[in-house]
């Protein structure tokens, strides 16, 4: 054996493992990591993938919370090196000096370094190629089968005129966008009339879009729109289309989540998180989660005539993470965890709450999530309390903000209901505050017309919250989100509100009936005790017994072992 040769060792527990001295299987991410979505990493190869060439950015923005900051100093960047049957060594072949993706400019596609079909390009690179093989999918199948033929799709005017589109976008600027704010209403407006006016009548994928916010714009109005359903089939289909995803571009990301928000609003879970999912992997193959692609997507030629600058681009991205991440949290769905993550945050602007809605997700246990706590919990519950006073902290004020902290209050307090662990009366009382701000903001939400897709949720759970919780202090709350959940139920009387609230009903009558035999065995109790037994007597005179009273008394209380005076002394 060569001197020169190292042992191989094993590889030592992941970070979080460590931290909480908790067993690691050494995979990656490990299992304990994937049960508590905990941020798997080892620190045994900190730059193996990430590369010297790569633009990482400053420290993350921090979350100040009166005055103090619950995010550690880490670079926003998050690495996954590690597969699940690596070495625990790093490898010599690893060329730490290279990027971990590549652009194509003419494509718009960002594709791994590592990827079969950039290897011929990577190695021509190596060679000296003047002129090195371009990115394609040469070779990765025989191609003996054409590509599936593109629909063709019909004029967006012939469902909805330009006159609607901007009302229904009137609606949707006006109470979504200042949430999500991934749009700037002027270049859209100046793209409908371009779209309907023939200068860019063939551009479906901006079809798509325009289709989806007319969609949302006829959900939270008043006054729908009589082809709704038609134009989210319409804007489906554009999105499905073969021909459609070969020219990729960032309008194809904002009409998927389009999508996925309108199927939050409208369908069944599932749907919206598979959506929010396909966004996320649009967003990689784009190549948003990079802040060198993004840059030079921001610099390319007509990317400004768009609306499409580098903290545009930034926007897009955070926003749509959020979107999936909460999606997930809430129904305990895994989420999309990026390999690595350098896009930098973007700037808060005047009267948009998109960055601290972005913040809000960020403080959930979510992967590729810049925020760290300050020191590491020994344990779950200690964890979420820690997460759930830093949501409490951020203080938000606009009522879907309120309403979806609630969300996030009632989703800590599942894992712990379920993981069975005990619940302290302070993570109740911020459980319980986050609550009825949310029913309070839900109620304003509704009776302004605006039927955002949680405020029914939100007010449910916090009703099955409060009779798991089985504590006066949940008790006392319980009438007041039952009379929200009510209200609710009047302004949009609908087959599923209606059965939310038997439900609940429902399960109100099941706690009464478990008390009540509660309280009929302490009765049974009560009642043996009164009637049962026979009241004791008058007790008979005792005479004092003579007592010689001249006893050592400091002995006595000194060695108190001595037996008791009696007849013999």
């Amino acid at each position: 054996m060569s001197t020169t040769s190292k042992r191989k060792r094993a590889r030592k527990a992941c970070i979080p493992c460590h931290q909480r001295k908790r067993k690691c299987d050494n995979q990656y991410p490990c299992s304990m990591c994937t049960t508590y979505d905990y941020n798997c990493r080892y620190d045994d190869d900190p730059m193996g993938t990430m590369g010297k060439s790569v633009d990482v950015p400053p420290q993350a923005k921090r979350i100040s919370l009166d005055g103090r900051s619950r995010l550690t100093n880490q670079p926003h960047v998050e690495q996954g090196s590690h597969e699940a049957n690596s070495s625990s060594t790093k490898s010599p072949a690893t060329v730490t000096s290279t990027s971990p993706g590549i652009f194509d400019d003419n494509k718009c596609r960002y594709t791994g370094a590592s990827a079969a079909m950039a290897f011929p390009h990577v190695l021509g690179v190596s060679l000296g190629a003047d002129s090195p093989p371009r990115l394609r999918s040469c070779a990765y199948n025989f191609g003996n089968r054409p590509d599936e033929a593109s629909n063709t799709h019909r004029f967006l005017g012939d469902l909805i005129s330009e006159e609607d589109v901007g009302y229904y976008a009137g609606v949707y600027f006006a109470v979504m966008n200042p949430i999500g704010d991934i749009l700037d209403p002027r270049i859209f407006a100046d793209r409908c009339h371009q779209y309907y006016n023939g200068v860019s009548s063939t551009d479906i994928a901006f079809a798509a879009v325009a289709a989806g916010v007319a969609c949302l714009g006829s959900f939270l109005s008043s006054n729908r729109h009589a082809r709704e359903t038609d134009l989210v089939r319409y804007a489906k289909a554009i999105l499905d289309d073969p021909s459609s995803i070969r020219t990729l571009n960032i309008d194809h990301i904002l009409a998927w989540d389009m999508r996925a928000f309108y199927l939050r609003a409208t369908s069944r879970p599932k749907n919206a998180w598979i959506a929010s999912c396909t966004v996320m992997h649009l967003c990689e193959t784009v190549g948003l989660h990079d802040e060198a692609s993004i840059k030079k997507m921001a610099s390319k030629a007509g990317s400004a005539v768009l609306g499409l600058d580098a903290d545009r681009l930034r926007r897009i991205f955070w926003v749509s993470w959020a979107g999936h991440n909460m999606l997930s949290y809430e129904q305990d769905c895994s989420a999309v965890n990026f390999r690595y993550v350098t896009c930098q945050s973007f700037v808060a602007t005047p009267g948009s709450v998109a960055d601290q809605f972005v913040r809000l997700v960020q403080l959930t246990p979510a992967p590729n999530s810049p925020f760290r706590l300050k020191w590491e919990p020994s344990n779950l519950s200690e964890e979420l309390f820690e997460r759930l006073k830093a949501v409490t902290e951020l203080q938000v004020k606009h009522p879907f903000l309120v309403v979806t902290a609630a969300d996030i209050a009632f989703c800590f307090y599942r894992r712990l209901y379920q993981a069975q662990t005990g619940i302290s009366d302070d993570f109740i009382n911020l459980v319980i505050d986050c609550g009825n701000a949310g029913v309070e903001a839900a109620e304003k939400l509704a009776n302004e017309g605006h039927l955002f897709w949680n405020i029914l949720g939100s007010v449910f759970q916090f009703a099955c919250v409060l009779l798991a919780i089985d504590r006066p202090i949940a008790s006392a709350h319980i009438g007041t989100v039952f009379k929200g959940l009510e209200n609710l139920v009047k302004a949009a009387d609908t087959t599923l509100t209606r059965e939310a609230l038997s439900i609940a009903r429902h399960l109100l009558s099941l706690k009464t009936a478990r008390k009540r035999k509660e309280l009929a065995e302490l009765e049974a109790i009560e009642a043996g005790y009164q009637f049962g037994l026979t009241p004791p007597g008058p007790e008979a005179s005792v005479s004092v017994p003579d007592i010689s009273w001249d006893l050592y008394w400091d002995q006595f209380f000194i060695e108190p072992y001595l037996s008791m005076p009696g007849g013999g002394i």
